[in-house]
């Protein structure tokens, strides 16, 4: 592969989980209980696939205007996920980033089982897992700019640079390809700042439904495309 078709950070959207339980006659929960055995399958085939990044946006911060019931189920759903698999994710050697707000509207107790995970895994050496959760693209690059702003740096001296430094994707290369899944051709706010040459991929079928033989798919289409990164 040439070097600028090298797929070194795949982003997921997961989109649908609702829409397949409906479409399937199942409860909204059980999408989401699919959905996040797809992440985990997803992930630990990008490991095998060599794949040195990937980032999924399981909850927007916005998400967390849904109902008080299906939050809390979420939630729960969430804690219950990452006891299933850390013990995996340890073994597989890959290493797992929270990437969001670390606190509200998130309750303390999830986040802090994420930053435990983050700590359990920082020495790993494979693929890294970037999970988005409590995620929102302005409010991260209101963060940066909080930062900045509190860390003295004058104005004549901040670079792009400083502001990648300060992003909660840090040290992470921008995303070659971003999927977003159940046919919806918008980003929502993901990653505005890494996203500037990006290649974007809308399938119209639902994250429960995101194969390992459709991630293959994926690398097809991404194969396909001519990224010129602003050149002729």
């Amino acid at each position: 592969m040439a070097e600028e078709k090298t797929l070194k950070h795949l982003a997921i959207i997961c989109d649908g989980n609702r829409r397949w339980a409906r479409e399937n006659g199942k409860l909204e929960m059980q999408g989401h209980e699919e959905g996040a055995k797809r992440v985990s399958e997803l992930a630990e085939e990008g490991q095998k696939l060599g794949i040195p990044v990937m980032s999924f946006w399981v909850m927007g911060i916005d998400n967390f205007k849904r109902s008080e019931t299906e939050v809390s189920w979420l939630m729960r759903l969430g804690r219950i996920h990452l006891k299933r698999t850390r013990q995996k994710i340890i073994d597989q050697n890959i290493r797992f980033r929270l990437c969001g707000l670390r606190g509200a509207p998130a309750p303390k107790d999830v986040i802090e089982m994420y930053e435990k995970m983050e700590e359990e895994t920082k020495n790993n050496t494979g693929m890294i897992l970037n999970l988005c959760f409590n995620y929102g693209g302005r409010a991260e690059i209101l963060n940066a700019v909080k930062e900045i702003v509190t860390s003295g740096i004058k104005p004549e001296d901040i670079t792009e640079a400083t502001i990648e430094q300060h992003l909660w994707t840090a040290g992470l290369p921008d995303p070659d390809l971003i999927i977003r899944t159940s046919g919806e051709q918008r980003l929502s706010g993901f990653m505005p700042w890494q996203m500037n040459y990006s290649e974007f991929y809308f399938p119209k079928f639902s994250f429960p439904e995101f194969t390992k033989d459709k991630l293959k798919d994926a690398f097809d289409v991404f194969e396909k495309r001519n990224r010129r990164f602003g050149k002729i």
